[in-house]
């Protein structure tokens, strides 16, 4: 077996497929939503921002409270041990590699790849897996956006800057987690504003602080929220 079907076959182990859309699923974010269209978050962003929001949401994955996903996308960036913080980032560059491969036309193409700039001054391993080591996202990656801003899990367009040209582009905008949704949402409010076409925003897991209800069949590298 190769090193990336060992990966692979680990993490499907313990992803979570995101729950089909239906009436007690949030239509933007997979929250249980207790038969509302959106959970009170994204609801709230909804009210405030409307179509300036990103166009589309894909989790690859729901990511349980203390559970394997989230201890990997905490440690992959905040690990004091260089090894282990390699070891989780070549692991979720395998996923993110992998699903971008199944699933890139459920996407709907994108001209941009971008990442959601981390708000407490760092460069997030994202960009140098997307800029260097996904060949799908290599060529169309470019840092557009900046922040100075931390995360208040608010809503704070007005604290991203976008550095490049967007107008008419259509932006994949790739995160690790969505917690509140405020930073990829801020973000993608932020591009909206400079004139991109379309924005579909990208995240490896969505976090959820219980377990996940309602869902039966284990995780599927074939099936995505779109194409399920």
């Amino acid at each position: 077996m190769s090193p990336l079907s060992r990966i692979l076959d680990s993490y499907r182990n313990f992803l979570v497929p995101p729950p089909a859309r239906g009436q007690d699923v949030c239509v933007t974010c997979r929250r249980a939503t207790d038969g509302f269209k959106r959970c009170w978050q994204c609801n709230r962003h909804h009210q405030a921002h409307g179509t300036g929001l990103a166009d589309e949401v894909v989790p690859i994955s729901m990511a349980e409270k203390d559970k394997q996903l989230m201890r990997a996308l905490s440690q992959y960036k905040n690990s004091t041990s260089d090894e282990v913080r390699r070891r989780f980032t070549n692991e979720l560059a395998s996923v993110l590699a992998t699903f971008l491969a199944k699933h890139q036309d459920c996407l709907g193409g994108f001209d941009l790849v971008t990442v959601v700039p981390s708000s407490q001054g760092r460069t997030s391993p994202l960009v140098d897996v997307l800029e260097r080591r996904i060949s799908r996202t290599s060529a169309r990656f470019a840092r557009a956006l900046t922040t100075e801003s931390q995360n208040t899990r608010e809503m704070r367009p007005d604290s991203y800057d976008v550095v490049i040209d967007v107008r008419e582009k259509s932006v994949l905008l790739v995160d690790d987690t969505w917690t509140s949704g405020a930073s990829l949402q801020s973000a993608a409010v932020a591009l909206k504003r400079a004139g991109s076409a379309r924005v579909v925003g990208l995240v490896i897991g969505r976090y959820v602080d219980e377990p996940v209800a309602g869902v039966t069949a284990p995780f599927d590298w074939e099936t995505c929220t779109l194409c399920a």
